[in-house]
């Protein structure tokens, strides 16, 4: 068992918003930032040490939404000068003093919205921000807004600099990308009726890399996670990929993590892990959720002791070293999903609480 450090409470009202399209964790920027998007605008709150003791945000772009406010992946640009409000049908580029500096429309075929907001900021440049866009003109080249998604790169001025075809097709589509360390895209993470996973070619292009959902990137920007099924057929693995080429560098199975904890209890009964929850907290360490579905047979003949709702695991450099138990008043049995930062900590959630972990290594 891995015992962390409790190393910051936030108390906020806004954690029932997380999750709900009205507040996100943005762990893109140069500190983790917790964004609270109401009627009024996008109020911006550092998550740091100080910020545990100050409930007043240190940006807030005004602006009502118009409909569902929906705040997309990273919607603050890194040094808080410019802000992405998402509409229902669109996207508003806005400053700190709320001046509406250019509109784009949303990818919306046929009713089926898709929603992508993502800014970066490359080395010496201004920043720049991905937005999924309706595709390009027919005579153009353009693709068919039912089977691909479009990732279009704006600068401030509104000009666009770059633009990525992701081929996946059906409804409830959303997706997700990994940036390299000269904030170019190495891979796409897609969700439709099933997730997959995309490698970005240096032309562009975008090549097939495995049927299987995008979990992070590796912070050196060398490659990414990806979680699936695995090779059985009856469980998940997590695997990491090169960002140029086909190889697998190592795979971690269930049984492989459950394995490190042979002293305790059974932990599990029907172990999967999901794509929705851990990532990074160095180059070398991982964290990890797994989870198990209800099994009412199972809880009613060996007692509901023995069914775990979800857990969180550790490894480093694909070796599994635990699970980690959280002290009993803040995460009892079932653990929130885990936001991951790339300092060594990561944050869970309680009830208008935050927590902030970190380990002794």
């Amino acid at each position: 068992m891995i015992r962390p450090r409790l190393l910051v409470v936030y108390r906020t009202k806004d954690t029932g918003l997380l999750g709900s399209g009205a507040g996100v964790i943005d762990r893109t920027g140069p500190v983790p930032r917790l964004l609270i998007r109401t009627d009024e605008g996008l109020a911006v709150h550092d998550v740091t040490a100080e910020g545990a003791r100050s409930a007043e945000p240190v940006a807030f772009f005004p602006g009502r939404a118009r409909g569902r406010p929906i705040i997309g992946a990273g919607p603050v640009a890194p040094n808080l000068s410019h802000a992405v409000l998402v509409d229902a049908s669109s996207y508003r580029l806005v400053t700190r003093d709320g001046t509406l500096l250019w509109e784009r429309p949303g990818a919306d075929p046929a009713g089926n919205p898709v929603r992508y907001v993502r800014w970066v900021q490359p080395s010496g440049a201004e920043p720049r921000v991905w937005l999924a866009v309706p595709p390009g003109p027919a005579a153009a080249g353009g693709t068919d807004p039912h089977k691909a998604i479009d990732l279009a790169l704006f600068s401030v001025a509104g000009d666009e600099i770059d633009r990525l075809t992701v081929p996946i097709g059906g409804r409830q589509r959303s997706v997700d990308l990994v940036l390299g360390p000269d904030a170019r895209p190495v891979a796409v993470g897609a969700r439709a009726a099933r997730a997959t996973t995309f490698r970005v070619g240096s032309g562009g292009a975008v090549s097939h890399a495995a049927d299987r959902a995008l979990l992070d990137g590796d912070p050196s920007g060398s490659g990414f996670v990806t979680i699936g099924l695995s090779d059985s057929g009856d469980t998940t693995d997590v695997r990491w990929h090169a960002a140029r080429g086909d190889g697998t560098a190592t795979v971690v199975t269930c049984a492989d993590l459950l394995a490190s904890e042979q002293d305790t209890e059974p932990v599990h009964i029907a172990p999967n892990l999901t794509g929705h929850s851990g990532g990074h907290l160095s180059d070398d360490l991982l964290l990890l959720e797994m989870e198990d579905a209800y099994d009412e047979i199972e809880t009613e003949l060996f007692g509901a002791e023995r069914w775990r709702p979800s857990s969180h695991w550790l490894v480093s450099s694909g070796r599994p070293l635990g699970m980690i138990a959280y002290p009993g008043q803040s995460h009892p049995d079932d653990p929130s999903p885990a936001v991951p930062f790339r300092d060594g900590t990561w944050l869970t959630r309680g009830r208008d609480v935050l927590y902030r972990w970190g380990l002794d290594r």
